[in-house]
């Protein structure tokens, strides 16, 4: 694939226009930017409240007669509204596909999808709530691809923003390459990887529908945390809502003991920082990262990895001061780091 085209700056000054409601100091509150908006909102009821009942002790505010007889009319209509929504198109899958999101996930570039007729590679970059995606789809073939068609669905506009920078070309000649790129915003909490749907004619028509390595942990920032720092919030979020929770089944290295260098890239590549001289266990990981939304602010989030070589099962614990976001930020890491895993 050819060099990432040198464009920072363009995402950059994006997310600099953007940065008035991301900085929250408010970091590791119990709730976040959404419940600090709902205390003063409640204060703002407060004091309206008041004002009325003073208003009416002083005599000065009188109560209207119902003219058209509609006191008893509801006009607020449903409560909850009905959502439907599409269901999500069949993946493709194969040990290979698997093996290649799964390392995209953790990492920015490299190969998402090959046959003998196409090659799919991306390569990306994230900047706070910003991020852009460089989809390079190459022809194999000695015939072009025509009716070309790349769309991303199975995501919530609403928490996610996902736009082409440009419309696709529908032909893509033999033997070249065709690049695509996605701009993405993470404006809340999200918990599935949006699905890229590839379609094209050679002879007959073939449609591929591929998860995108887009997950929540694309927006996190590792942070570096003392020990004490690391147990007043860890203590401070406390254990569930905001905790999750899972023991997993792992696999040994080639020397029969846990894969620290497995459990070290996971975490990393997930974008958190492993913390030092936490936990006093040397095969024990401790890391804080921070998730950096448009919408929701900044969330806090802590974990631990704590695996036993005699059982072959490891407990990985996640808090956060967003329940939607412990959750999610385990849902990502309990594959890659299990015997599961397709790394």
């Amino acid at each position: 694939m050819p060099p990432f085209p040198p464009r920072v700056s363009t995402l950059l000054s994006r997310l600099n226009k953007k940065h008035g409601d991301t900085e929250d100091s408010r970091v590791w509150v119990i709730g976040g930017k959404e419940a600090n908006e709902d205390r003063t909102k409640n204060k703002s009821r407060k004091g309206t409240g008041d004002a009325s009942a003073n208003a009416n002790e002083n005599g000065s505010s009188e109560v209207q007669p119902d003219l058209m007889g509609l006191a008893d009319l509801n006009l607020s209509g449903p409560s909850t509204p009905t959502v439907i929504q599409a269901p999500r198109p069949v993946l493709n899958s194969s040990p290979s596909i698997d093996k290649w999101y799964e390392k995209l996930c953790m990492s920015n570039d490299g190969i998402l999808y090959e046959d003998n007729a196409i090659q799919m590679g991306v390569k990306s970059e994230y900047h706070g709530h910003l991020g852009r995606i460089a989809l390079y789809v190459g022809n194999k073939m000695t015939v072009p691809l025509t009716s070309f068609t790349a769309s991303v669905t199975g995501h919530n506009p609403d928490a996610l923003s996902i736009t082409f920078a440009k419309i696709p070309s529908n032909v893509i000649a033999p033997r070249t390459q065709a690049q695509h790129v996605i701009h993405v915003e993470g404006k809340k909490p999200f918990d599935s990887s949006p699905i890229l749907m590839i379609s094209y004619l050679a002879g007959s028509l073939t449609t591929i529908n591929l998860q995108l390595p887009l997950l929540v942990t694309k927006f996190f920032e590792g942070v570096t945390l003392s020990q004490t720092d690391f147990f007043e919030r860890w203590k401070l979020i406390g254990g569930a809502p905001r905790e999750a929770q899972v023991v997993l089944p792992i696999s040994l290295d080639e020397a029969n003991g846990v894969d620290l260098v497995k459990n070290r890239k996971v975490l990393t590549g997930h974008g958190f920082s492993l913390l030092q001289d936490v936990d006093p266990n040397p095969i024990n990981l401790v890391g804080a990262g921070v998730l950096h939304t448009s919408m929701g602010g900044k969330v806090g989030c802590l974990l631990r990895v704590e695996p036993n070589k005699v059982a072959k099962l490891c407990r990985v614990t996640v808090r956060s001061t967003s329940e939607e976001v412990a959750a999610q930020v385990l849902q990502a890491l309990q594959k890659p780091l299990s015997k599961n895993s397709a790394l």
